[in-house]
């Protein structure tokens, strides 16, 4: 296996381990407190808004996510490297997370305010990157199965997909999650890497240096 797939594997595998617990029906108090994230309970910042990006109740819920893992995570692992793939894979599941949320409470009286779990957001932060990096590639959408569309365009169509749920107030997805973790993609694609993240890997290396001097 190449290291990318190396990665993508961890991750899946991560993704059924968590799934499996919540098969078991002992254990699911444990599983519901820990491994979802629940915004009108004062909880925000607490670890359930990162194990809530492993967490999935549903197969089919799963599949998807893990399936739109491994199809785009592995041009952005060869183009990111392993160390700032795994970052940007934490930080859009996380930010895509706080964004729903905090939304979700601004417009809990339009919007029922319920607890999130799923890797939606950072898949489709993977999605939208490569987007920007291939725009020229195609892929087949779930409800146009056989029909190839370049990524350029079926991106915007995605995203336009859940403006509509937001503005028609569909229940199936987590559309603010979705829109948040495509946007931060396509944010840090265009000005993460030289503004965030090559500063960040510079200062560590001065501060190793520093405590090597010495």
């Amino acid at each position: 296996m190449t290291e990318s797939e190396r990665t993508l594997a961890g991750l899946v595998g991560l993704n059924l381990l968590v799934f499996g617990a919540w098969q078991v029906p002992r254990w699911t108090p444990f599983m519901v407190r820990w491994f979802m994230h629940h915004p009108g309970a004062g909880s925000f910042g607490s670890i359930t808004l990162v194990t809530s990006c492993f967490s999935h109740k549903e197969g089919l819920h799963l599949a998807c996510n893990m399936v739109g893992l491994w199809s785009f995570g592995g041009l952005m692992h060869d183009y990111l490297g392993r160390e700032q793939f795994l970052a940007l894979y934490l930080s859009t599941g996380v930010g895509a997370n706080m964004i729903s949320h905090t939304l979700s409470l601004a417009f809990r009286r339009s919007r029922a305010l319920l607890p999130s779990l799923g890797a939606s957001g950072a898949i489709y932060g993977l999605l939208s990157g490569t987007a920007y990096l291939e725009p020229q590639a195609s892929v087949s959408l779930i409800f146009l199965p056989f029909i190839p569309i370049k990524l350029g365009y079926a991106l915007p169509a995605m995203m336009g997909f859940d403006v509509a749920g937001i503005l028609l107030k569909w229940k199936m997805f987590d559309h603010y999650a979705h829109l948040a973790g495509a946007s931060i993609g396509l944010g840090y694609l265009a000005y993460g890497q030289q503004h965030l993240w090559q500063p960040l890997v510079r200062n560590i290396h001065e501060i190793r240096t520093k405590q090597t001097s010495h």
